[in-house]
């Protein structure tokens, strides 16, 4: 199924940069925001979309600032909670959002992170939440792992090379994938350097605000207890950035909400939601729980 590039823009202290969607399905459905994790964009999400659209939404997958087509920030420190929350608000009234409790969102690691913060918030347009492998706190050890990944220059000669990485790094981690979906994800995750090799397609200085206040460190136990919609969390069993403890205090801190959780054996952080099972724990959820928020 063919998606749509739009963009708009966002604006920070240095002006306004711009940022650039994908949007899969009729404009005048119902619109669910798709939100990559820490170094992802947009295209993370081009096998669910269609999925989602047979569910009748319109889905929007944003590419974050300083990832995939979006423009990067000219100061680096910009790259944290409240300018991706600005942005994020931005790209809502772009969509013409005003009314609260009227989209769905869908968000990995990062993305999820947004999510709570968002959905906790008063007079949030959040209707229901999926929260990919993430809670509203990450474990230290896995705030450590992933500023040692963030932090290295990578190059690679070419997009075979750069393929090769991550299957060699992301594939225990991912769950199941096929050879086509991960030529596909090397294919929407390089951006090319001025020597003729390739890198990721991240701006790499996400990891100077990441060595400051890693993303994860901040307290989101006040916006997760304020959040009253319908709530899915896909746990990879083997991740060390959800944990069972984690899990567990989120349904005990968990009144007022509906939350459930489904348990992937095969992935670890984070499943690619690329699976069909994975692709069928997120529609089965939103079609069984529809009725809940009309």
């Amino acid at each position: 199924m063919a998606y749509r590039e739009k963009y708009y823009y966002g604006l920070s202290g240095n002006g306004f940069h711009r940022i650039v969607y994908s949007e899969w399905g009729a404009e005048n459905t119902q619109i669910i925001i798709c939100v990559h994790g820490l170094t992802g964009n947009g295209f993370d999400f081009d096998f669910i979309a269609p999925e989602l659209v047979k569910c009748g939404y319109r889905v929007i997958a944003v590419d974050l600032p300083g990832r995939g087509r979006s423009d990067v920030l000219e100061n680096s420190l910009d790259y944290n909670y409240i300018q991706y929350c600005n942005d994020l608000a931005g790209l809502l009234a772009h969509l013409g959002v005003h009314k609260p409790a009227s989209i769905d969102w869908l968000g990995i690691s990062l993305g999820g992170l947004l999510g709570i913060r968002l959905a906790g918030m008063p007079f949030s347009p959040v209707r229901r939440l999926v929260l990919n492998d993430v809670g509203p706190e990450v474990p230290k050890p896995a705030l450590d792992f992933i500023y040692d990944v963030i932090s290295k220059t990578y190059r690679f000669d070419d997009i075979t090379a750069l393929e090769t990485r991550l299957r060699e790094t992301r594939g225990l981690s991912w769950g199941p994938i096929t050879d086509v979906q991960w030529q596909h994800m090397a294919e929407h995750n390089y951006r090319r350097l001025p020597d003729g090799g390739v890198t990721y397609a991240y701006d790499p200085k996400i990891a100077d605000v990441f060595a400051h206040q890693p993303t994860g460190e901040a307290d989101l136990w006040p916006f997760w207890d304020q959040i009253s919609c319908p709530v899915l969390v896909l746990h990879g069993a083997q991740s060390i950035v959800l944990t069972s403890d984690i899990i567990e205090k989120m349904k005990a801190r968990g009144a007022g909400k509906t939350m459930d959780v489904h348990v992937f054996a095969d992935c670890g952080h984070v499943p690619s939601l690329m699976a069909a099972s994975q692709i069928a724990a997120v529609t089965d959820w939103l079609k069984s729980t529809v009725e809940t928020v009309k």
